[in-house]
């Protein structure tokens, strides 16, 4: 049985209601926050989710989503087209109580040859989506997907967790929740596995199931989908003053305080077995969210009287992230070689095309040449693009300091961790202060800590270092030497 709740746009029916906490507090870990984008130079990218469901006869099963990107893997060129292979490896890990139930450990290798584009010598940054179904018990399972790229010879594994209740013996259970994303231009539900959607969805949609059983009483469903008060600033100037604990930018972001953008209470009286439930909303503007669902036997919706809580946490992003796909995508991360002024004056274009002009007219000014401006920008947009993939936390990664320094700077030679304090070491000297970058992990102030927050500490000094770094990447050294060397 299929419930589904359309909530309409997100500016009509519902006002917006700020409140104190939320049911996190009283269910820490209930809350599914979804994967981190994993960036292995040379290794196949990919993200993974997998979604428990049942037939109409109540037989349950695992649906397993992957989501490829295609520009990670390498293309050889075979009768004139270019085509790679991958040998994908399924292990479903059931645990210690499913395996007693008579569920074995299940594997599945299968090897799939992907086409590209003849006119590209680099393949395009496309997703490639597919799926496996797995017929197993009611349990507890870790998913692993090992992907091999056949023709570097590199490999990238991923896990994952799902839960198949027994509709025989568990009732009054409340699953995990599945995200999933639609539009025209793919067919079907998109499953999303990670934190980071894009926001070229037409509409999301969270889909979980409740149990019962004809001799439950009638439960109620609370569903609500919240919004966090979070930092969607570029990252700061180096050198400017670091910043008080309590600054929303220093923190990040605040799970005490959200405001209620939709909710909906529904009645479970006469429906029985797996109750299959969405929920599909209207995708809303970028910044940190939250969809929540809990159980009690009460009308109201009050957190404190939950039976089952889950969540789904979620950041949403620009269209196609982690990719850049139009001009303001390009313009932004330019904050990082102009001065505030110059910067408020290229976003303060509305017309795509002027502004893409106007883009590529500050890298031309400065390089003269179109041919080195084309190289010196391939690396810029590549580097904001790795930062996305390795950076993002509550904003996308080209906005973090971790970032805007990976940006500037490039990878770091060295990399160092003690406790809270993180160290980017560019060069052999590691006591150099004007070659060594520290960050600092800030607290959140909540009892799960989903993101890695690495805030630079700052120094004046850091104004000489950062304007030499920008002056290289307008005259094209950045090109022939390394930050450090």
């Amino acid at each position: 049985m299929i419930f589904r709740f359309y909530a309409v746009s997100l500016s009509v029916l519902f006002l917006l209601t700020t409140i104190a906490g939320c049911a996190r507090t009283h269910f820490p870990d209930t809350v599914d926050t979804g994967q981190r984008l994993i960036l292995t130079e040379g290794a196949p990218e990919f993200t993974l989710s997998a979604d428990g469901n049942y037939t109409e006869a109540g037989d349950p099963f695992l649906n397993v989503s992957v989501s490829l990107a295609k520009n990670s893997l390498v293309f050889i060129t075979r009768e004139g087209i270019p085509t790679a292979k991958i040998e994908a490896r399924f292990e479903i890990l059931p645990d210690e109580a499913t395996q007693r139930s008579g569920q074995s450990v299940y594997t599945r290798t299968s090897t799939h040859v992907i086409e590209g584009d003849p006119e590209l010598t680099v393949q395009r940054s496309e997703r490639i989506r597919y799926e496996e179904t797995f017929r197993v018990n009611p349990g507890f399972y870790t998913i692993t997907l090992s992907i091999k790229d056949e023709a570097s010879g590199q490999f990238l594994s991923r896990s994952i967790t799902a839960q198949l209740p027994d509709l025989d013996d568990e009732s009054g259970l409340l699953t995990g929740i599945s995200l999933f994303g639609n539009s025209d231009e793919e067919p079907g539900p998109v499953s999303i596995g990670t934190y980071d959607v894009p926001g070229a969805f037409e509409t999301l949609t969270f889909r979980y199931f409740i149990t019962r059983s004809p001799d439950d009483p009638p439960i109620y469903a609370h569903m609500r989908l919240l919004e966090f008060e979070s930092d969607h600033q570029p990252a700061r100037h180096m050198s400017f003053r670091n910043l008080p604990a309590n600054s929303i930018r220093l923190r990040g972001i605040n799970y005490g305080q959200s405001e209620v953008l939709e909710a909906q209470t529904r009645l479970f009286a006469d429906e029985f077995g797996a109750i299959e439930v969405e929920f599909t909303i209207e995708p809303p503007d970028i910044g940190s969210f939250r969809f929540e669902v809990f159980t009690s036997q009460n009308a109201s919706a009050n957190p404190s009287d939950a039976i089952v809580f889950r969540a789904r946490d979620f950041g949403m992003r620009t269209p196609y992230f982690p990719e850049i796909s139009s001009a303001r995508e390009m313009a932004e991360p330019l904050i990082y070689l102009m001065n505030d002024r110059e910067h408020q004056q290229l976003m303060e274009l509305e017309n795509d095309r002027e502004l893409l002009r106007a883009v590529e007219r500050f890298w031309l000014e400065n390089l003269e040449s179109a041919d080195l401006a084309r190289e010196v920008m391939q690396l810029y947009y590549e580097r904001v693009v790795e930062a996305n993939k390795q950076f993002s936390n509550h904003k996308a990664g080209w906005k973090t300091d971790l970032g805007m320094i990976y940006i500037v700077f490039g990878p770091p030679w060295y990399e160092e961790m003690f406790g809270r304090e993180l160290r980017w070491i560019y060069g052999y000297d590691r006591n150099d202060p004007f070659r060594v970058f520290v960050f600092d992990r800030s607290r959140m102030g909540n009892e799960r800590f989903p993101f890695n927050n690495w805030t630079l500490i700052r120094r004046d000094f850091y104004h000489s270092v950062y304007y030499h770094r920008t002056q290289e990447w307008l005259n094209g050294f950045v090109l022939r030497r390394p930050f450090g060397s």
